[in-house]
């Protein structure tokens, strides 16, 4: 007997409300964490990015598991290689929900405000790119993403910042814990301590027994463990955003990463006002701020033309 038929045995069995919610939390988990479709909009809905001002490439690749993924580079009309090779370059991973283009509002302020380009990869699923999304395969797709981009002529390559927002942030801790050595810098904003530990916040019911040291953690097959992967963020410098009124993912689980981190550079920012993913719009000048003043001390380059990326690690008070 397979173990969805004996979950749903239990469920009637039990015939308690928490036996169905972690039935239905094990059979649908992946349908509730990876939302590529919003009810009621259209699967092929898309708005193109010139709408907001921005000149873009498309841009296709494949993984290491032969899934096809699709990528937006971002950026001024009036930019040429030559001055985009003298920023920044922002890997970037979306929430959950819906394609990246419910993002170009947010990646349109981005690209003025940090005056650099986006590399925004869409997640297996999501937008034109095929395949199916869970775990693993968002991984590869990070990874694959770093990769296409690393590939291109129009870029400083040693300049690039993984900034992942939500769900995004869990990728990007995946993705820099890995790729130490290609990553100039780590933002992450919103994120979460374990799929494990926002369960009991999506299905209460089952506070009681799927969470940290809980007995029914084997049934989260997507566990995204970023509370064992931030330690191993050691040679990267970090920036942590967090909306203290976020009503998705509990503020507290960003403090309690921030406590494990080892990053040589380590900057959290905390808006007291905002929910989540709107502190760019709640509080905009101590958003944005955060982001260049972090941008300039880590991977702007000196007016000598010192590139600021990886200066964190010559700190002496940096341990790896």
């Amino acid at each position: 007997m397979g173990l969805g038929t004996w979950l749903m045995r239990m469920a009637y069995g039990v015939g308690g409300i928490a036996g169905l919610a972690v039935a239905l939390l094990y059979v649908f988990q992946e349908k509730i964490l990876y939302v590529p479709k919003l009810p009621g909009v259209p699967d092929d809905y898309s708005i193109p990015p010139d709408r907001y001002g921005l000149a873009s490439e498309d841009v296709t690749f494949t993984t290491r598991d032969k899934i096809r993924l699709h990528a937006w580079f971002l950026y001024l009309p009036h930019w040429t290689p030559e001055f985009m090779r003298t920023r920044p370059v922002v890997l970037f991973f979306q929430e959950n929900a819906g394609n990246m283009s419910f993002r170009l509002p947010y990646l349109r302020l981005m690209i003025h405000r940090l005056n650099c380009p986006v590399f925004a990869v869409s997640y297996r699923g999501y937008g034109l790119s095929k395949g199916r999304p869970n775990e693993k395969g968002l991984m590869e797709d990070a990874l694959a993403g770093l990769e296409a981009l690393r590939g291109r002529t129009d870029v400083d390559t040693g300049r690039v910042v993984v900034y992942g927002r939500s769900l995004g942030g869990a990728v990007a801790l995946h993705l820099a814990a890995r790729a130490q050595d290609r990553v100039a810098a780590l933002i992450v904003e919103n994120t979460f301590y374990s799929v494990e530990d926002m369960v009991a916040r999506v299905v209460p019911p089952l506070g009681a027994v799927i969470g940290t040291g809980k007995p029914l953690n084997f049934l989260v097959t997507n566990k995204w463990h970023n509370w064992r992967e931030i330690p191993k963020i050691t040679r990267t410098p970090l920036l942590m955003l967090v909306s203290d009124q976020d009503e998705m993912v509990p503020a507290d689980q960003m403090y309690k990463l921030h406590a494990l981190q080892r990053a040589p550079a380590c900057e959290l920012v905390s808006f007291p006002h905002a929910h989540h993913m709107d502190a760019y719009d709640v509080d905009p000048d101590a958003y944005w701020g955060a982001l260049k003043a972090f941008m300039a001390a880590h991977v702007e380059r000196h007016p000598d033309g010192r590139n600021t990326a990886g200066d964190a690690l010559s700190r002496p008070d940096f341990v790896p």
